[in-house]
């Protein structure tokens, strides 16, 4: 989709103005009052009119014009005093739609610095959520070839260093441009943005990816992560337990088609095989696939299906019973099968034998769901993302009956797989993985460096109050309900930013609730959202880590 960019010079901005008038002329007189959430620096993070803010007269014919009509009142209500702003995405939900602005600065993208517009079905604006870069420092070189080459060495270094990989086992691709504000993904240090490289890094295991941001000017590595998350028309292959060598396999050796390194064992609308796990992860794509038609209005296939030109067309494809071998630190080769793991590794689904339940599938589906809506990155976001699929996998489980969520099972993600249930999400500190927080800043809270499977136990926490109610750290939640809740969290979904934090979550809880009861998405109430607002104060979803 094209868009144009509109270029507007910051002005002073007070909490009784909130937005200028419909338009964007920065000139207008304020039409109403409404909220207006900073972060610990004054900046702005959410506005939200006491009314719905029309479309300029002539432009609520699409949401897309709809939401260029509000752009220029909206970047100078968050503080754009650099670059633009250009429409990069609307997407479609109950009630309205999501329509997407990124932040440029002579052309070239600032990591994760977004204005997310929630618009109602007429292209009213009743809510923005973003955050912004005020400065920059710097500049890329002229010669961008010789400091690309710069950064992919840069790189390599990075990851061998702290992976104990070999440098000729690692291969880059790419490198792009990109601002990167460190201060879009925290709350406290002041926004500036330098000029750099996203490297991408792949290993010879085929989960094994990172970004590594490196300097453009300067040649430094200012932050590395990792990227695979560890995982109608369906395609499901078996491997029947054929071992893969991690060691020298790459992504090609996981792919489930015809004439792929997997042939297809079961396609759409073919009988049910001999292979049960195969049997499984068919039915819980299909599941999956009514699951985010019926309550998102998102069709999971055309999104992140994959076409392997194999005559197939884009389905959501799987490989199961998967078995890997790998070589040790100190040498030594070791074969695990059954392997005990589950990935989606940007394309398809992976799967060990038996690690094949619905909310795990979901769970999967749902990082390739963030891929392509509010791609939460690293850090904090990193722990976001683990925690949006565990809400979402669950409720695909839930929704659809699953016999392994029932009872005490409810909550327990993975309960039923060969390595057992994995999440705890009413009480996190009892996940199987390994204990996790229930609240921010409380007991097992790792911030943004540390595992963010961990920190995901925040969320996991907040969705059970939403949903089912009990009293917690000082506040009674009631519960909202299943449907309440999913329509809630999907919105959450698509308002989220690549850089966004535990405080954002929050506002964009409350702000989703607020507007999914204006609209009365699935019944929402503004007494749910009293709720949800309590729940946001249980967990801490309100304080900045």
């Amino acid at each position: 989709m094209s868009s144009k960019r509109l270029a507007v010079l910051a002005t002073a901005v007070t909490a009784s103005s909130i937005l200028v008038a419909a338009g964007g002329a920065a000139n207008a007189a304020p039409q109403q009052t409404g909220q207006v959430s900073t972060d610990s620096q004054g900046r702005v993070i959410a506005v939200q009119p006491a009314a719905p803010l029309a479309a300029a007269r002539g432009l609520a014919g699409t949401a897309a014009a709809a939401a260029q009509s509000h752009t220029a009142g909206l970047a100078e209500q968050f503080g754009v005093s650099i670059g633009d702003l250009a429409l990069t995405s609307v997407q479609s939900i109950p009630g309205g739609s999501i329509a997407r602005l990124q932040q440029n600065v002579a052309g070239v993208p600032v990591y994760g610095a977004q204005i997310v517009q929630d618009l109602d079905n007429s292209g009213a604006l009743m809510a923005a959520l973003g955050k912004t870069t005020q400065h920059t420092r710097g500049a890329f070189p002229a010669d961008a070839k010789s400091a690309q080459d710069r950064a992919a060495k840069a790189a390599y270094g990075a990851v061998a260093a702290k992976e104990g990989a070999a440098a000729a086992d690692l291969k880059t691709g790419a490198e792009k441009a990109y601002w990167y504000d460190a201060s879009l993904g925290g709350d406290g240090a002041s926004a500036t943005a330098v000029p750099t490289y996203f490297v991408p890094v792949s290993g010879v295991d085929p989960d094994d990816k990172w970004t590594v941001v490196v300097g453009a000017d300067s040649g430094q590595v200012l932050q590395l992560w990792g990227e695979t998350k560890a995982a109608t028309n369906r395609v499901v292959c078996d491997a029947n337990r054929k071992v893969v060598d991690l060691d020298v396999a790459t992504l090609a050796d996981l792919r489930c088609g015809i004439g792929t390194a997997f042939s297809a064992t079961r396609s759409e609308g073919q009988a049910a095989v001999s292979t049960a796990d195969v049997n499984s992860v068919y039915d819980f794509f299909g599941e999956a696939q009514d699951f985010y038609s019926k309550y998102a209005s998102y069709d999971l296939t055309s999104n992140i299906g994959a076409d392997y030109h194999d005559g197939k067309g884009k389905a959501l494809r799987g490989t199961v019973r998967m078995c890997e071998v790998e070589t040790e630190s100190d040498g030594r080769r070791h074969t695990q099968c059954p392997w005990a793991n589950a990935f989606w590794e940007g394309e398809q689904m992976a799967f060990g034998e038996g690690v094949t339940t619905m909310d795990i599938t979901g769970h999967e589906l749902t990082h390739g769901v963030t891929q392509h809506t509010s791609q939460l990155g690293n850090g904090y976001a990193g722990a976001l993302n683990e925690g949006m699929s565990d809400v979402l996998g669950q409720f695909i489980a839930i929704k659809a009956g699953d016999a392994n969520v029932q009872g005490a099972n409810r909550w327990l993600m993975g309960a039923g797989s060969s390595i057992g249930q994995v999440r705890d999400m009413k009480n996190p500190a009892n996940s199987g993985e390994g204990p996790s927080p229930d609240r921010v800043n409380g007991q097992y809270w790792v911030g943004p460096n540390g595992d963010p499977h961990i920190d995901a136990g925040v969320v996991d926490k907040t969705d059970y109050l939403i949903t089912d109610g009990a009293t917690f750290n000082g506040q009674t939640v009631r519960g909202i309900g299943e449907d309440k809740a999913i329509a809630l969290w999907w919105k959450v979904e698509n308002l989220l930013r690549p850089t966004s934090t535990f405080r954002d979550l929050g506002v964009a809880l409350n702000s989703a609730c607020a507007t999914n009861a204006r609209t009365a998405v699935a019944g929402t109430t503004t007494a749910d959202c009293t709720q949800v607002a309590n729940a946001v104060k249980a967990t801490q979803l309100n304080l900045a880590p």
